[in-house]
């Protein structure tokens, strides 16, 4: 089963509770569907991709500093909920340590988005508005640039989009974040 896209909200909301890891998952859920929308796929991908994104930490609280747990729970609580086993597998790709190929466009593009996803979440907590409708394309790159913020994410990951998604690292950074701007606040 693929859930749509409210179904895969409730579905986060049931497992996932903190804040921080709620923003992350829509973050990159909303990511998803700004990258379907530009890659022109259909409405029935671009739920697919976004519930993916929104699914891809389901476990996040589950699995502590143990990240080789990170989608093996993730993949049980998915599969308890009826999840198709495509969509459980594309979610397990995102996770380094699993060493699951990344053959497609929905496995490459969860991945740079989840990165990506760290920079936009932490650009927003350091403006003292903390709105992510005042984020501007520009300063996320900046950002993106500046090494020494937000220093735990990966940049190559960021930028992989380039090579697997054919995209350009603005039409990435600005997809991601309209669909984000249009569809969360922070608070």
């Amino acid at each position: 089963m693929i859930p749509d896209n409210n179904k895969a909200l409730d579905l986060l909301n049931c497992y996932v509770k903190e804040q921080s890891n709620l923003d992350h998952n829509l973050i990159v859920g909303y990511g998803m569907l700004g990258i379907a929308k530009y890659l022109e796929k259909d409405e029935t991908e671009q739920n697919y991709w976004f519930v993916a994104g929104v699914l891809h930490d389901i476990d996040i609280e589950e699995y502590g500093d143990c990240i080789e747990k990170h989608c093996i729970i993730g993949e049980e609580i998915l599969r308890k909920e009826g999840l198709s086993k495509n969509l459980i597998d594309d979610i397990k790709s995102h996770n380094d340590v699993l060493n699951i190929e990344r053959n497609s466009e929905i496995r490459h593009a969860l991945w740079a988005v989840d990165a990506l996803s760290g920079i936009i979440r932490a650009y927003v907590l350091m403006r003292p508005d903390k709105d992510v409708k005042k984020a501007e394309l520009k300063s996320i790159k900046k950002k993106i640039k500046d090494k020494s913020f937000a220093q735990n994410v990966s940049r190559e990951q960021i930028k992989s989009c380039e090579e697997n998604l054919k995209m350009t690292l603005d039409d990435f950074v600005d997809s991601v974040l309209k669909e984000v701007k249009e569809n969360i606040s922070f608070n």
